[in-house]
């Protein structure tokens, strides 16, 4: 199914107490900054187009040469970027960057910067008020379980995001 102005991505969801602490703060800071909703996750790879069903099939190899891992988170950060604006950011470990090699492998993804975070805000806001927020936000955890690996849609011009997989691990 082609959607038009969309394309999919692959995303990491994580385990219901994590996923549902995310969640809070994220709603939290939306409630005051007023940014657009969007499920909880962290990109593994992007920005490529084909079937839900050619994609699940693919990412079913994935899960051959995965299973459940976890990830490392070190603090919050931001960028003056729209989608970047707000984290937690994710640390770069050899297990991560090797399962995103395999994905970008599977799904033929040319996108080499990995970023790794999970947005907690999305929007154009001054520094200095992403500072007050951040000031005011609980630590972030330092271990964090992911067992979803996820098919969504992305359309960022209408600011719409579903997941139409989840595939647990």
């Amino acid at each position: 199914m082609k959607i038009k102005n969309s394309f999919y991505s692959i995303w990491a969801t994580f385990d219901n107490k994590n996923q549902a602490y995310i969640q809070k703060i994220n709603r939290k800071i939306n409630k005051k900054l007023k940014g657009p909703d969007f499920p909880i996750h962290m990109t593994l790879s992007s920005g490529f187009s084909g079937t839900k069903k050619n994609i699940t099939k693919k990412m079913m190899a994935v899960l051959y040469k995965s299973g459940q891992f976890y990830i490392e988170t070190n603090k919050y950060g931001y960028k003056n970027t729209f989608f970047q604006s707000l984290y937690v950011n994710v640390k770069k470990n050899k297990n991560l960057i090797f399962k995103k090699k395999i994905i970008d492998n599977l799904l033929n993804c040319k996108t080499k910067f990995f970023n790794p975070h999970i947005s907690l805000y999305y929007g154009y806001k001054s520094n200095s008020i992403k500072n007050k927020i951040i000031s005011k936000l609980p630590k972030s955890k330092k271990k964090i379980k992911v067992i979803n690996l996820c098919i969504a849609i992305n359309n960022e011009k209408k600011l719409k995001w579903r997941i139409v997989k989840k595939i647990p691990i």
